[in-house]
């Protein structure tokens, strides 16, 4: 019974690691003074310099506002609030400036998420696919982005800065090199012991599969029963990571290094890619070819419509079709570990939960410190998924068999 362990940002953010959405856009703010230096942070605004001071720096885009506001509210400085936002963006201007304009946005993509982030949560993929699939409807809902070639553009702007962001603050930042002991609490997780199945037919591991698969799980459980514990592969846990991160090569390194049957055999796969990695970018944008709308973008005949739909950036390299080759292989079961299950990653979910050689997926899911949880969440939608429903509840393991995921380990800081 190999494993198949789906990584998403939760992971990452389990050990302390600023990957979220919020996170990278609040880098932005906090280090406003690169706008004068940077250009990845010069496509983003369109800015008069000699009206600040230089080293600015914001905790978020809310502090900006209201520094900007007040700084700014004497004449000859006057604030024009956004057509399509009101006063939760504006364009700054001086009145007997020559360019007149101090501040505003350039990059309207950038603008939407980021007032998005001041309502609420933003999943930067799934406005994308909000706009283009405007755009193509005709709607105006969105018109302040322009076209097709502007938001393309603007969302590849987001694209490499993110990727900047991620190598400057995650990577170059921490040492992925932890020891067991420093993980133990989510390495543990991947091991398997020995449970006696065939006489104890009341075990709880028979209740995380279909009724009929107990004879396969008596003898996957009989591998381990024998003298030597070491130097036999009995199953793989594959880590399909969807992070851009180290964070999971250091736990293939450390199971790996364990050589102990019970640990199986670990490899991964990036299936987004890693960040500043020519051989594996970044995959950023969305993949729900199940959407009722894609059909919409693929008979517009314009190919600038799908730039953006990650199962043509699949092709880049081989790791889709390792993948695919893999789960042709043997049973498995899946780990869901700090993966949301959202949308944006709909077309590939799909093909490794309804896989005939899939038998069970079992939620980790995260444990709020107030003592609520996201099972529910993540299982409505894991169901989102799949388009025969008896097969999701066959597969989906109840929360009684489930854990939460360990958020206690963390990485040395290099100091930099």
């Amino acid at each position: 019974m190999n494993r198949l362990v789906i990584i998403g940002n939760g992971f990452d953010l389990a050990h302390g690691l600023p990957t979220s959405y919020s996170s990278f856009l609040n880098y932005i703010w906090k280090n406003f003074s690169e706008t004068k230096s940077n250009p990845l942070f010069q496509d983003l605004f369109e800015i008069d310099h000699i009206h600040f001071r230089g080293n600015e720096s914001y905790n978020n885009y809310n502090e900006f506002c209201e520094d900007i506001r007040f700084s700014f509210r004497k004449d000859p400085y006057y604030f024009v609030n956004s057509a399509n936002y009101s006063d939760k963006s504006f364009t700054l201007y001086h009145k007997r400036s020559s360019s007149k304009c101090v501040f505003s946005f350039k990059n309207k993509f950038f603008e939407l998420i980021t007032v998005k982030s001041v309502e609420n949560w933003v999943d930067i993929e799934n406005i994308y696919y909000q706009v283009l699939t405007s755009m193509v409807k005709g709607d105006s809902v969105f018109s302040q982005l322009g076209d097709i070639n502007q938001l393309n553009a603007e969302f590849s702007q987001i694209k490499k800065l993110l990727d900047y962001y991620l190598n400057k603050e995650i990577e170059q930042k921490y040492f992925f090199k932890n020891s067991y002991e420093d993980s133990d609490s989510i390495a543990d997780l991947f091991t398997y012991e020995y449970k006696n199945l065939g006489k104890d037919s009341k075990n709880s591991f028979f209740l995380e599969f279909a009724p009929d698969y107990r004879k396969e799980l008596i003898d996957f459980d009989n591998l381990f029963l024998g003298v030597s514990i070491y130097h036999q592969k009995c199953f793989e846990n594959l880590f399909v990571d969807f992070n851009y991160t180290s964070n999971v090569n250091n736990y293939v390194s450390i199971i790996n290094s364990k050589k102990v049957r019970g640990y199986g055999l670990s490899s991964q796969i990036q299936i987004h890619g890693h960040v500043s990695d020519d051989t594996n970018p970044i995959n950023f944008g969305f993949g729900d070819e199940m959407d009722d709308h894609y059909k919409i973008l693929e008979n517009t005949g314009d190919n600038k419509y799908l730039e953006n739909i990650k199962s043509f950036m699949y092709f880049n390299n081989s790791n889709y079709r390792k993948l695919l080759n893999w789960i042709e292989t043997k049973d498995y079961q899946v780990f869901i570990m700090g993966h949301s299950c959202g949308l944006s990653d709909r077309t590939l979910l799909n093909t490794l939960f309804e896989h005939p050689n899939c038998k069970s997926i079992k939620i980790f899911y995260h444990q709020k410190a107030d003592g609520t949880d996201n099972f529910t969440e993540l299982s409505q939608n894991i169901s989102r998924h799949f388009n025969k429903k008896s097969m999701m509840r066959q597969k989906v393991v109840d929360k009684s068999l489930s854990k939460p995921l360990p958020q206690n380990v963390r990485y040395q800081s290099k100091g930099v």
